[in-house]
């Protein structure tokens, strides 16, 4: 049974999801102390872990957190300390962009959505190109290939801006969860007033997968 890795602190949502995912998911929990991420990439391969759950007590742990998961194979989950006592996950947020690494989120939300038995709710960017309704349109071969049910919204903005916008239209949805991508590189702005990821992390309360864009991703499960 693969673990999900769930730092050890003071917020009690953070141990109520990973209670929930490795009970949906047939996975086990095992809590880790924050001195453990300065190794968290050893760590991972040598515990086999499925994925990460972080608790954030305060914004400005965000950044640190981001730092420390960079090179992460596996996705890694923010949850406030604010979610509801009976969260479920009744609803997988799905914005995608116009970058070929965002297909990476497909089979994670495919198996979010076997799992939990919840539709996918993917948002659209309002883009001129057409790599983004290419992306989409793959991941729907995926979720057809299991039945899973799914709905695509024509978000108003672009691709450098649909995730933060799907964050923000369900930051209240309390039984939702939101899938982005991890900046690839951090520009001068990135570095100056902090990463897209950050900012959407701020700004929903709901929790909030990160996948980081790289091809040799540990698969979620089978």
């Amino acid at each position: 049974m693969r673990p999900i890795l769930q730092i050890t602190n003071k917020n009690k949502s953070s141990q109520h999801v990973a209670n929930l995912i490795a009970e949906r998911m047939d996975f086990m929990v095992h809590e880790i102390g924050l001195s453990d991420l300065n190794n968290i990439n050893t760590l991972v391969e040598e515990k086999d872990a499925a994925l990460m759950i972080i608790g954030l007590n305060s914004d400005k742990e965000i950044q640190n957190y981001l730092d420390k998961c960079r090179e992460l194979r596996i996705p890694y989950i923010f949850v406030k300390n604010d979610i509801p006592d009976k969260f479920d996950i009744n609803n997988i947020i799905l914005p995608i962009t116009n970058l070929e690494e965002e297909r990476e989120k497909g089979p994670f939300a495919s198996s979010f959505a076997r799992h939990f038995n919840c539709p996918i709710t993917i948002y659209q960017p309002n883009d001129y190109g057409s790599k983004a309704a290419t992306n989409i349109e793959a991941m729907k071969v995926l979720f057809n290939s299991f039945n899973l049910t799914h709905t695509t919204l024509k978000g108003k903005k672009n691709s450098s801006g649909i995730e933060f916008e799907a964050g923000l239209l369900n930051r209240e949805n309390a039984n939702n969860i939101l899938i982005i991508s991890a900046s690839r590189d951090y520009g001068l702005d990135d570095i100056i007033f902090g990463p897209k990821e950050r900012k959407i992390i701020k700004n929903t309360n709901i929790p909030t997968m990160l996948i980081n864009p790289r091809g040799d991703l540990y698969a979620l499960c089978d």
